[in-house]
């Protein structure tokens, strides 16, 4: 009986262990690019991102999972809850979930961030200081974190339309190397953040 009792309880560590994705790895539709030091688990329907805790002010870290496919001027939407931002003291706006697209490689892509004081969309290039294109930004819409998020990406190349909860943020065109087609993206840095219900369709 003891010996049934440890046998169940090491297979139900291996199915735990199990459940954590690893850097490099392949789970149906996604690939992880990076698990920030810390955990990514899911399936094809949900994703969740928890980077390792920030230990200094000067420490970040981020995970990063794509899809397996790419799409050229898709519509996606999907839905992004900021569970909790990691970081102990004084975390920074923008440590939270980001939603990417026309993702070419971990350094060059299209993001939207919504903060708990704002939201913006950006452009992630190494030729730009910092490393970011500030495409648009705003203050006028706030998303706290703890809350379900629907967010839509339209393409009528080469414009691309950001909304939230069927409301529109910005329609935005990028006229500088523009990047068309590529991965979709779910990013989180130093944030616990869970992505759910993807879905992809070719723009109209």
């Amino acid at each position: 009986m003891v010996v049934l009792i440890v046998c169940l309880l090491v297979a139900g560590v291996l199915v735990a262990r199990g459940g954590t994705w690893a850097d490099g790895e392949v789970h149906g539709r996604w690939t992880v690019l990076s698990t920030g030091g810390g955990e990514v688990s899911g399936d094809d329907g949900e994703v969740l991102l928890e980077p390792q805790v920030p230990a200094a002010p000067e420490d970040t870290h981020t995970g990063m999972v794509v899809t397996t496919a790419e799409h050229q001027d898709p519509d996606l939407g999907i839905t992004l809850r900021t569970e909790e931002q990691l970081r102990e003291n004084a975390p920074d706006p923008w440590e939270v979930g980001w939603v990417l697209w026309n993702v070419q490689d971990r350094d060059r892509f299209y993001a939207v961030v919504l903060k708990p004081n704002g939201w913006e969309i950006l452009k992630q290039d190494p030729d730009y200081p910092g490393q970011q294109r500030f495409l648009d930004a705003g203050t006028d819409r706030q998303f706290p974190t703890g809350r379900d998020y629907r967010v839509h990406v339209e393409h009528d190349w080469p414009r691309m339309t950001v909304s939230v909860d069927g409301q529109e943020l910005a329609t935005v065109v990028d006229e500088e190397a523009p990047y068309r087609g590529g991965s979709i993206g779910l990013y989180s840095q130093d944030a616990r953040v869970r992505f759910s219900g993807l879905e992809v369709s070719a723009s109209s």
